[in-house]
């Protein structure tokens, strides 16, 4: 079963093309390449499948085997591939998603501009002592802004996202981000993704945070997010405009699984 692999931003994922994985259960086969010990390691497993509704789908699996409506990084990965492997001839594609059919646009430089759509607020909350705003970006977000940039390096992921994950108060579970404000144009931000844990990087939880910042007069779009696995531009003009995510897809190695 040959697969590639790439990521957007550190982000990490294996492509399978549909011939490969025909007849497959998908979840299992996430958890097994997945596996950073026993398999080949990524935070999910991306699957470009025909559709009538868009230039293809993307089925998208965490690295739990649970499926996912959104991954911004992921999208930009499939588009390239693609691109690339002739699936499509365009630099410019839709592709239907759990969210809806987004749009991209491809560049040179192997980076693209995705149409996120516009996000949707719900009141904030608390929960495990922060203080949450949550967003959808046609997936479930958790916004949480620290004002101290030494305590965002500093704080314990592994402890702090399950049970916020997990909460009560999300009954789909959520991604969480934790974001530090470091001016009018740029963010930090760190990321629990449900179903992948502590993850470098996270398309639309980027879009989520960077959209949180601007709704909450922290900061003015454009904004970059600075992740740990890279950097991503995300624009909001405001209520009910689309967000637009830009950022680089890149390829890591081709494979076969034996086993």
């Amino acid at each position: 079963m040959r697969f590639t692999k790439m990521h957007g931003a550190g982000n990490d994922f294996l492509v399978f093309d549909p011939g490969e994985v025909e007849g497959a259960d998908l979840p299992a086969l996430a958890r097994r390449t997945c596996d950073r010990h026993f398999g080949v390691g990524a935070d999910g497993i991306l699957v470009p499948a025909p559709t009538a509704d868009a230039d293809l789908e993307m089925v998208y699996l965490n690295s739990d085997g649970s499926y996912s409506e959104m991954c911004g990084n992921g999208l930009r990965c499939l588009a390239r591939y693609a691109r690339d492997y002739e699936i499509v001839e365009a630099n410019a594609l839709t592709v239907a998603t759990g969210a809806g059919v987004k749009k991209v646009i491809l560049f040179e430089d192997g980076s693209s501009r995705v149409d996120m759509g516009p996000p949707a607020f719900a009141p904030e909350v608390e929960a495990g002592g922060f203080r949450l705003l949550r967003v959808s970006m046609g997936n479930p977000h958790a916004v949480a802004f620290l004002q101290d940039p030494e305590g965002l390096e500093a704080l314990d992921l592994h402890a702090a996202g399950p049970p916020l994950e997990n909460d009560p108060l999300f009954p789909e579970g959520t991604n969480v981000e934790f974001v530090h404000v470091r001016g009018a144009h740029a963010i930090r931000m760190r990321i629990w993704e449900r179903g992948a844990g502590e993850t470098l990087a996270s398309g639309s939880g980027s879009c989520a945070a960077a959209v949180a910042a601007v709704a909450l007069d922290l900061a003015e779009s454009p904004v970059k997010v600075q992740l740990d696995g890279g950097v991503v531009e995300v624009a909001w003009s405001g209520a009910g405009e689309p967000v637009y995510m830009t950022g680089p897809a890149e390829y890591v190695c081709e494979g076969e699984m034996l086993g």
